[in-house]
């Protein structure tokens, strides 16, 4: 319950601060927060954990298939998923969609037509209420100790989220 205030905290600092310019500093790290476990059942990967990644930087995107704004972001991931992941840089699509309120087909043509090259699962309802998921798309850039050092609420072009992610493969 700790993180969950923490992590509200923060996200209501970053968003209240008026700072609408993508390429803001990230969160000092003195007052960065570590970021819980991610639960989820993965589709096309096999599960993931935050420990598993500890030393890479970590892109957490919360989204769904139905969200306009999900779907406009994607591609940018899809983008940048092959540039950076061989620089230690994983990408963790987290869909905050009932696992069971589509078919599996579904959600693979859904993958197939996006071009999907990274892991895509569903979230469990205690990994989206520990992160404070309340709009979509919402994007988490995890340092490689483990702690949140940047969030994104809504869709952010890519030269935003390279920008983030130069900064965090940097430190």
């Amino acid at each position: 319950m700790y993180k969950f205030f923490i992590l509200c905290f923060l996200l209501l600092a970053i968003i209240g601060c008026g700072s609408q310019n993508p390429d803001a500093d990230l969160i000092p790290k003195s007052d960065r927060v570590n970021a819980t476990e991610i639960d989820g059942s993965f589709i096309n990967s096999p599960n993931l954990t935050l420990a598993k990644l500890k030393g890479e930087v970590v892109v957490i995107d919360f989204w769904a298939t139905w969200c306009g704004p999900c779907r406009m972001e994607i591609p940018s991931f899809v983008k940048l998923y092959p540039i950076y992941h061989p620089k230690g840089v994983e990408f963790v699509g987290l869909s905050v969609e009932a696992q069971n309120s589509q078919p599996a087909s579904y959600f693979d043509q859904f993958l197939k037509s996006f071009s999907v090259n990274y892991p895509i699962g569903f979230a469990s309802e205690n990994t989206s209420k520990a992160y404070g998921i309340s709009a979509i798309p919402a994007t988490y850039f995890v340092d490689k100790t483990g702690k949140i050092a940047k969030v994104f609420v809504g869709a952010h072009q890519v030269d935003a989220i390279t920008g983030v992610i130069e900064k965090l493969v940097a430190e």
